[in-house]
């Protein structure tokens, strides 16, 4: 794995996440469903370390709650050939900031 993982702050992912770039929520789907930022398609870690080949090739940020768990997602998908991003903060940052958040399940 990478010694560097590229992150990005809650602010600066705000801007990009308005012009519609791919999110990958790595929580559980209980902490998902209590409250995520939009849009975001939730793999929890498990999953994400167990298969990170499946993100080979693609351009994607990582959140967690505070920023650990997607680091950890980040390091794997980009040793499997992604280009993950993690955005430090994490949802707790996200919601701390005033943006906009959802609750429910992944539809």
């Amino acid at each position: 794995m990478s010694e560097q993982t590229p992150e990005v702050g809650v602010v600066v992912f705000a801007g990009l996440w308005r012009q519609g770039t791919r999110l990958i929520d790595v929580r559980e789907a209980e902490e998902y469903a209590s409250g995520h930022v939009p849009g975001a398609v939730n793999v929890p870690l498990a999953d994400v370390v167990a298969s990170p080949e499946r993100f080979a090739g693609q351009e994607c940020y990582v959140i967690c709650r505070s920023g650990g768990r997607s680091r950890r997602a980040a390091e794997a998908m980009n040793a499997a050939g992604a280009r993950a991003v993690s955005v430090s903060g994490g949802t707790s940052g996200w919601i701390e900031a005033g943006n906009e958040v959802e609750q429910g399940v992944q539809r």
